[in-house]
């Protein structure tokens, strides 16, 4: 390639990411489609459409393009961190860490290589061996918030739990995660680091985060904070997810700020002393294992809803337990492939002398029918509870059951919350949450039991088998 050639190609690679920073597809596209029909082979070029395959959510050309690119020049850091990004998304873990492991040993003081290498160990039940990783990284680029983030992780998978929240707690510090503006002028209020730092006559404001499951197992422990403020003198307001306020507001003795939007909040004028994010309590409360209550459950749903729900269910059981079956949980991004079980394959379970209760809080209308007519089993499907704006009516509708069966989702939170007996379905690859050294979910002891597909499995078989054993036979 001459001299105008190449030249010709960088100044594309430049539009067309200028197109993509701003959103414009079809303007890269326009830019990348001669550049490449001229020089097939350009790495840089070839990296560039990788990008552009990824903003339009076709991660096969993407992936295509990045190998392509890296065949061409090995040494492009910028492509090999890409291209194990998107290996690490395709579940190719080894090839990932491969990958990463060149890009790092290229760009030694990157943290962005990095991180995306010490993230091929968060979820996928290898936190030993992530953790060195991850100190690893720390010695090349020991201020990036995210690597911490992610030591973190896998420290508490590990149930170290006083180091993890220390780590844990640099969430707020990356672009992933902000602390919410409060006020008029939009300001970011300091955060509680310490209980000793609460004074009386404060107004410390306690804020949700991440999914509806974070916060209903975090909530777990807002009672505690709650008595510690108020033994202080320090008046609390919780700022949570709005469709937790109904079970929230049922059983904590607490003002809500605003309406958990950030309307609501722009609106609140009152000065704020503290601001505590849910996830933070740990460090407060949950340092070591003799810490974690030996309890069945800490919230509490309105009883007159879940016996009325008790005595519908009942009266179509006839006689039968009543089993809240939820079989997927997470996005592409959150390792549904490994949270997900098709209904077909509960057959063994399905079974079972129990009358079935789908927890699914996405449409499986069809899968339901299909089940029904195909085998002849029917499954109690109620969208106006599963999907209610208001989720205490899945709280109550879980309360009502005799027990839960689930994957690692929302469901296993709502089960230990309101004390409903609960088998959690899970691969050996998940987050910290569903982890323990033995078959029980330190916060959830008395209800919960983990079922765990190992690592040389293949299937659900053995772990779907297992649950139908402990359910009653015809």
């Amino acid at each position: 390639m001459n001299a105008a050639s190449r030249a010709a190609c960088r100044a594309a690679c430049r539009a067309a990411t200028a197109h993509l920073s701003r959103g414009d597809v079809a303007g890269a596209a326009a830019v990348l489609t001669p550049a490449l029909a001229a020089a097939p082979d350009d790495p840089e070029l070839l990296f560039v459409a990788g990008n552009l395959a990824l903003a339009r959510g076709d991660e096969d050309e993407a992936l295509d393009r990045y190998e392509r690119s890296v065949a061409g020049a090995s040494d492009f850091p910028a492509a090999l961190m890409n291209l194990g990004f998107v290996l690490r998304r395709r579940q190719r873990l080894d090839e990932a860490r491969g990958v990463l492991r060149r890009c790092v040993e290229l760009a030694p003081t990157d943290p962005h290589a990095w991180l995306n290498l010490t993230s091929t160990f968060v979820n996928e039940g290898e936190p030993e061996a992530g953790e060195a990783v991850a100190r690893e990284a720390l010695g090349h680029c020991p201020t990036s918030p995210a690597i911490r983030w992610n030591l973190g992780l896998m420290l508490l998978e590990q149930g170290r739990w006083r180091e993890g929240w220390r780590e844990y707690a640099h969430r707020f510090d990356t672009p992933v995660m902000r602390p919410p503006l409060y006020g008029p002028d939009a300001v970011r209020p300091p955060r509680l680091v310490a209980l000793d730092e609460l004074r009386p006559g404060w107004l410390v404001v306690c804020h949700g985060e991440q999914g509806l499951g974070d916060e209903l197992l975090f909530a777990g422990m807002f009672g505690e904070f709650l008595a510690a403020a108020r033994d202080r003198g320090v008046e609390v307001l919780l700022d949570a997810n709005p469709r937790l306020r109904g079970v929230f507001g049922r059983n904590f003795p607490v003002g809500h700020l605003g309406d958990g939007t950030a309307a609501g909040r722009a609106a609140f004028a009152r000065p704020i002393d503290r601001v505590v994010p849910l996830g933070d309590l740990g460090m407060f409360f949950r340092t070591e294992p003799g810490q974690f209550p030996d309890r069945g459950g800490y919230l509490a749903a309105d009883q007159d809803r879940v016996a009325a729900l008790r005595r519908e269910l009942a009266g179509r059981a006839r006689g039968r337990p009543l089993v809240g079956l939820a079989w997927s949980g997470g996005t592409s991004r959150t390792h549904a492939v490994y949270r997900h079980i098709p209904l077909v394959d509960w057959l063994p379970v399905l079974r079972r002398a129990a009358c079935f209760v789908s927890l699914e809080y996405r449409d499986r209308a069809a899968e339901i029918a299909a089940l029904r007519e195909r085998h002849g089993i029917d499954m109690l499907d109620l969208p106006e509870v599963t999907r209610a704006a208001d989720y205490e009516r899945t709280c109550e509708l879980v309360a009502a059951l005799d027990r839960v069966i689930t994957v690692p989702t929302s469901v296993l939170h709502v089960a230990g919350a309101v004390g409903t007996p609960c088998l959690v379905v899970m691969h050996h690859r998940a987050a910290w949450r569903e982890c323990s050294a033995d078959d029980r979910i330190p916060w959830y002891p008395r209800t919960h039991r983990r079922l765990v597909r190992g690592p040389a499995e293949t299937d659900w078989q053995r772990v779907v088998a297992a649950v139908a054993a402990d359910l009653p036979a015809d």
